[in-house]
């Protein structure tokens, strides 16, 4: 039997903290996505599989927030959980467990990534 990895997007993927999140996140078994700031594809077709979204650090906050409005419907009707990793410590304690603070261990990102995934449906097996 053949398990499916987890797809995950990084949002912001353009930056090297982008890509240095996609290696990491590969090398732990995670198959990886990384979206352009400014998205080049519809929000259906970027999030097609995708089961967590992950906001890499270098995006800004107003960037952010007007991509996670666009995405809104379709983050919703596939019910994908979105984490963010943020610089500043004050946002990431402040809004709770989908902020991360960043730097941030690979173990720690690897269990705040499991836990949001655990409320999840099974993905299923091939």
């Amino acid at each position: 039997m053949i398990t499916v990895p987890t797809t995950i997007a990084i949002l912001g993927g353009n930056s090297v903290a982008g890509r240095a999140l996609e290696a990491l996140l590969q090398g732990v078994g995670y198959d990886t996505r990384l979206v352009d700031d400014p998205p080049e594809r519809s929000p259906e077709e970027l999030l097609e599989g995708v089961r967590l979204l992950l906001i890499a650090p270098t995006l800004s906050a107003e960037s952010r927030e007007s991509l996670l409005a666009d995405m809104d419907g379709s983050l919703d009707a596939a019910n994908i959980p979105v984490l963010t990793l943020s610089t500043t410590i004050r946002e990431a304690l402040n809004d709770g467990p989908a902020f991360i603070p960043w730097p941030c261990r690979l173990e720690d990102l690897t269990k705040k990534i499991e836990a949001a995934l655990l409320s999840l449906p099974e993905v299923g097996n091939l």
